[in-house]
């Protein structure tokens, strides 16, 4: 199996506050990972940091491979003026290309159909659900094609057939060898996947049980 995920005595600091203490861990194509943990504990601060959108205080990082970053619903602006399939495209970006290709419009098409959330094509997001959103937003992370997807608290407020539409759609791209790093705090989750690590954080540390 490829690595697509190497974290060595990372440190993520707010201030003085140390958030993530001293965590190490490694992430290969094929696997599903969850990181559990009560709120506070710093799940979302560590995958924040493994996507780049925080600095290491200390330690190290090495990704290998495409990456899609799904965040929580809560951080997304509701109110930016945009429809489901422009939100869902800009997965398909990459560097240097300026306009979206046929291509990349089938994809699109493809996420959401699979999602489920074709039918709200051209709905605007400020318009849409929580459990709709969190879909978009999953719809736009595999336009990206990755190898490796890092999620966070994706099943917050879905219902039960969202959940199977869900974990449907990550047992696809785990067979086909995309690594999933998933952050939740409800347990039940690991109850739709067969789950290759579980890794609790508690005071920003890996719990050793």
């Amino acid at each position: 199996m490829t690595e697509r995920l190497r974290l060595e005595h990372a440190v993520i600091k707010y201030g003085d506050n140390t958030a993530v203490n001293d965590v190490s861990l490694s992430v290969c194509s094929g696997e599903m990972v969850f990181i559990t943990g009560a709120n506070g504990s710093g799940k979302s601060t560590l995958t924040r940091g493994i996507a780049g959108l925080l600095t290491l205080s200390s330690g190290t990082l090495e990704r290998n491979g495409r990456m899609s970053y799904v965040p929580q619903v809560e951080e997304a602006d509701r109110n930016f003026p945009a429809r489901v399939r422009e939100i869902v495209l800009t997965g398909t970006q990459r560097p240097g290309r300026l306009f979206y290709s046929r291509d990349d419009r089938l994809r699109a098409e493809g996420a959401m159909r699979e999602l489920g959330i074709d039918g709200l094509a051209d709905r605007e997001i400020r318009t849409l659900s929580g459990g709709q959103l969190r879909r978009v937003f999953l719809a736009r992370a595999l336009c990206g094609e990755p190898e490796l997807l890092l999620l966070d608290e994706p099943c917050a407020g879905l219902d039960a057939e969202s959940h199977e539409v869900l974990f449907s759609v990550l047992g696809r791209i785990i067979a086909e060898g995309c690594a999933v790093l998933m952050v939740t705090h409800d347990v039940s989750d690991l109850d739709w996947i067969n789950a290759s690590r579980i890794i609790t954080l508690s005071e920003g540390r890996i719990k050793i049980s």
